[in-house]
């Protein structure tokens, strides 16, 4: 994804993005861009009212909606203000905004998700104290690491300047240097306290989320450790996934660690797999097992809505948003079938506060039908979801959905807490799989590893979790979920 290009989107890093785009009942059919049949030449109040009447007949709280008499749809001067105001209607129990999640975007988002694609340098960065700034990961193939980059190196000149102190103009500068630029030099430290200056460029690539895996051996168990960090669309990953979990399958694995630390979520078919991957022999290889099930609006439940709904419709289609909701709310149950033969009691997620949405979903299945914990931190909190409908040139997202799992769990408005409650956070200087790495060796732990089979790790932690608590890099990453599994006949 172009850096440029996901600079509008600072200020809407909280939202999430489910996006449903509707055709043939088929799981492998791609996203397309949706247009607007009323085009953007038209007139501007016509486009108001539509964008205000869709939302309303399709927002999962449509109930602390005003009317279009009170609401005045045409009295905003912009699509943005419009949305921002009907946005801002549901509170939760303190008063403030529950709706963190709606948003415009200019349409390159879904596609880029959905076709795998990324347009950037192809790695993060995390300050693990005052002045240790280090790379999180990189993505194989990107320009990053085709310049040799990992994770673990640290950063100690950002296009020259050495100044790394984490004060907010610092901050401010060098994530505009590495999210928002089309080239950057950068100098780098490396694990052997070698040195190296390289000048990165903006570049496509081929995301493979899968940034490690491997099977532990340790304190008489076997466990599979999967570090994936976005839910691209499954025809672009489950190669990948499915090579992973052959290697478990192989060496029969006893145990999981899946490590979502940074995943903000993608596709859900995605997150169907890999919870498919996960789950045990005992849910079935099809329709035996509920996985989760969605829940809409009375209004859509009802098959009660506006003519705008009724009448806007798919682009290259010949129904209707309206005929399409029909069709969901009528088909609002998912069901378990069992992948590959990895059989075991136990998974530990990994996640942190970017973990989100189709993490969570995957997360949320899995808990009625085995032992599942998290360590690390708060998750994010989003089970709801959007339909993406282009009015007027803005691809408009309102949350529509809300998905609950077989046990009508689903209330996790403000994310899934660590077991033992107690916040876990990593040390940015030690690599993937290390048993020193203290978000891998709590998950080691809560399996039943012994502690003394996992090696030494430093003596106190303390200061790295209040800096943590307080100084980060700003969020820029896309989080979300992309619905590419198609329900309507």
């Amino acid at each position: 994804m172009s850096s440029n290009r996901w600079g509008a989107l600072v200020g809407s890093c909280v939202a999430l993005l489910f996006l449903l785009n509707a055709c043939k009942k088929d799981h492998g059919t791609p996203v397309t861009p949706i247009t607007d049949t009323t085009g953007t030449g038209g007139n501007i109040a016509t486009v108001k009212d539509s964008m205000y009447f869709i939302f309303k007949d399709e927002y999962l709280w449509n109930d602390v909606i005003p009317d279009s008499a009170t609401f005045k749809p045409n009295s905003y001067s912009s699509l943005d203000d419009l949305f921002a105001a009907l946005i801002s209607y549901k509170k939760n129990a303190a008063g403030k905004n529950m709706d963190k999640y709606g948003f415009l975007d200019n349409g390159t988002v879904a596609g880029e998700i959905n076709e795998g694609i990324a347009g950037d340098f192809g790695l993060d960065l995390g300050y693990n104290d005052e002045s240790d700034l280090r790379v999180l990961y990189v993505y194989q193939g990107s320009p990053a690491y085709q310049a040799g980059i990992r994770r673990t190196w640290q950063i100690t000149a950002v296009n020259g300047n050495t100044d790394m102190e984490s004060t907010n103009a610092n901050i401010t500068r060098i994530s505009n240097a590495i999210y928002y630029s089309n080239s950057v030099t950068l100098t780098l430290k490396k694990p052997d306290a070698t040195s190296v200056t390289v000048t990165l460029n903006v570049a496509n690539y081929n995301i493979n989320p899968v940034l490690y895996s491997s099977v532990l051996n340790v304190g008489g168990k076997r466990v599979g450790y999967l570090v994936f960090n976005q839910f691209i669309s499954l025809d672009k990953t489950q190669t990948q996934l499915d090579a992973a979990f052959d290697n478990f399958v192989t060496n029969n694995v006893t145990d999981l660690v899946i490590d979502l630390r940074y995943n903000g979520g993608g596709s859900v078919e995605t997150a169907e797999y890999l919870a498919n991957l996960i789950a045990p022999t005992s849910v079935g290889t099809g329709n035996t097992s509920l996985m989760y099930k969605e829940y809409y609006n009375t209004n859509l439940t009802n098959h009660q809505y506006s003519n705008y709904l009724k009448t806007k419709k798919v682009p290259g289609a010949n129904y209707s948003w309206g005929d399409v909701f029909d069709d969901w709310v009528s088909n609002p149950s998912f069901f378990f079938s069992k992948k590959k033969s990895v059989n075991v009691p136990n998974v530990v997620f990994i996640g942190t506060g970017s973990t989100a949405s189709a993490s969570e979903l995957t997360m949320n299945v899995l808990k009625p039908y085995m032992n599942v914990k998290l360590v690390g931190d708060t998750t994010y909190g989003k089970p709801v979801g959007f339909v993406g409908i282009t009015i007027g040139g803005k691809d408009m997202y309102a949350v529509s959905i809300w998905s609950k799992n077989s046990q009508n769990q689903g209330d996790y408005f403000d994310g899934f807490f660590p077991d033992g409650g107690t916040a876990t956070y990593e040390d940015f200087s030690i690599d993937w799989g290390s048993t020193s790495e203290l978000l891998l060796r709590k998950a080691l732990i809560t399996l039943g590893v012994p502690e003394s089979a996992l090696g030494r790790i430093k003596p106190s932690t303390e200061s790295l979790r209040t800096f943590r608590e307080n100084i980060h890099m700003p969020e820029h990453k896309f989080k979300g979920m992309i619905e590419t599994r198609r329900k309507f006949k």
